[in-house]
């Protein structure tokens, strides 16, 4: 029997650190608290915690025990959403057309700033060239699972509605925030300046399409 769904159901705030540059940092934050014990953990046993395997082992681990929290949290407000062990498996990401489109974007952008660390251009470490370098990540991963929440709803699933809602509006928080970085940023008188034109326009004509997802 499938589920029963309720769209009054939101998902906690806390999910929020899952993807945000800046997160809450709090030990009692469900996200951030892993987050806290995983990076003291590896410094005890003389690990570096900042190593690309250890990242990949933490993040895996901790999505599968945020699913968790999440599921739990919504049974104990009297919410039965996503059954897990339910989910088919939707297509590879380079068969959607919008995400290929996006990751070319996304290639464009990670070029441009490789050659403006090249030149050691200054507005690489103000908090709007971080949110280009760290957004531009987010917002790749983010329309992939919005594209595969649409295939599940498109075919016949009725779970992952949620799911939908939330990762639509963490989209709506990244263009946000990329296209403010990028307003920002195309005021300073940089050789780059022309540069981040381009790239600002092809965003917005992403977000157009990504809109109607």
């Amino acid at each position: 029997m499938p589920p029963m769904r309720n769209s009054k159901f939101k998902m906690p705030k806390w999910m929020d650190c899952a993807w945000r540059r800046v997160a809450c940092e709090k030990d009692t934050c469900p996200i951030c608290g892993h987050i806290n014990k995983d990076r003291k953990r590896h410094i005890d046993v003389g690990e570096d915690p900042d190593d690309i395997d250890m990242i990949f082992e933490d993040v895996g681990r901790t999505f599968k025990e945020t699913l968790e929290l999440i599921k739990k949290d919504a049974e104990s407000k009297g919410f039965d959403i996503t059954n897990i062990d339910d989910i088919k498996e939707p297509p590879r990401p380079e068969k959607f057309g919008l995400y290929r489109k996006l990751a070319e974007w996304h290639k464009e952008l990670t070029k441009f700033l490789a050659i403006a660390e090249k030149s050691e251009s200054m507005w690489l470490y103000t908090p709007e060239g971080q949110d280009l370098s760290w957004y531009k990540n987010i917002l790749l991963a983010k329309v992939y699972r919005q594209l595969c929440n649409r295939w599940e709803l498109d075919n016949g699933a009725e779970y992952g509605k949620e799911d939908f809602e939330y990762t639509k509006y963490v989209l709506d928080e990244c263009f946000k925030i990329l296209e403010s970085a990028f307003s920002e940023l195309i005021q300073i008188d940089s050789p780059q300046k022309s540069g981040l034109l381009v790239l600002l326009g092809g965003l917005q004509k992403i977000k157009a399409v990504v809109e109607k997802i």
